[in-house]
């Protein structure tokens, strides 16, 4: 089996304006580099393979401490950055429920049958995250260790896939914080069993804000 360690990217400067990032960028606050930091040393002695990261800044530059100088090959692969929101991108959460009410309600209450001008659908993010996962699985053999870093509604969406949960099921319970891990071993006929879903006992109390 393939063991899989997902996290999303340390907290940013837009979560806490609590502003809709999608493919837009802002930068790690200290306590999300505090919290990579932290991610980063409980996964010291984990011998990867190799970490695929989406391209988006912020989870770069996640990655990037995580990893800490260890020569680890990392992959960028633009089916792992968050889901493309249109419009909403750069707006804040209550600019949204303002503007776009009956969207924002589908977003949290039925992301099934959401859609936005410009906008990916949940379904469309989930389909090219899984792209590279089957890469992975394809790729590396049994007791490889691959850490992916993305974002908080990938990660959710392979969460609720490796369950076998349907697509209004997304926002179930846990909440995923940035930098939290979750861990899985898929074998190659890709049955996967999920071990640890959004563990955040390494992030220092003052950094667990968002």
């Amino acid at each position: 089996m393939v063991t899989l360690f997902i996290t999303r990217h340390g907290q940013t400067e837009w979560n806490l304006q609590k502003r809709m990032q999608g493919w837009f960028d802002s930068p790690l606050t200290f306590q999300g580099k505090q919290a990579a930091s932290a991610l980063g040393k409980r996964l010291a002695n984990e011998r990867f393979n190799a970490i695929y990261s989406s391209p988006s800044g912020r989870a770069v530059n996640t990655a990037k401490i995580v990893c800490n100088e260890r020569q680890i090959p990392i992959f960028f692969k633009q089916q792992l950055k968050e889901i493309n929101t249109g419009d909403w991108q750069g707006m804040t959460e209550n600019e949204i429920k303002e503007e776009f009410p009956l969207q924002f309600k589908k977003y949290y209450e039925d992301p099934i049958n959401f859609t936005l001008d410009e906008s990916e659908s949940f379904q469309e993010v989930l389909d090219r995250a899984l792209q590279v996962i089957h890469d992975i699985c394809e790729r590396y053999e049994e007791n490889d260790k691959v850490l992916i870093v993305t974002h908080g509604v990938v990660k959710k969406l392979l969460i609720a896939h490796f369950n076998n949960l349907p697509l209004n099921n997304l926002w179930d319970p846990p909440f995923i914080h940035g930098t939290s891990l979750t861990i899985v071993k898929i074998d190659k006929e890709k049955n996967a069993e999920i071990t640890m879903v959004g563990d955040t006992t390494h992030i220092p109390s003052d950094a667990m804000s968002y």
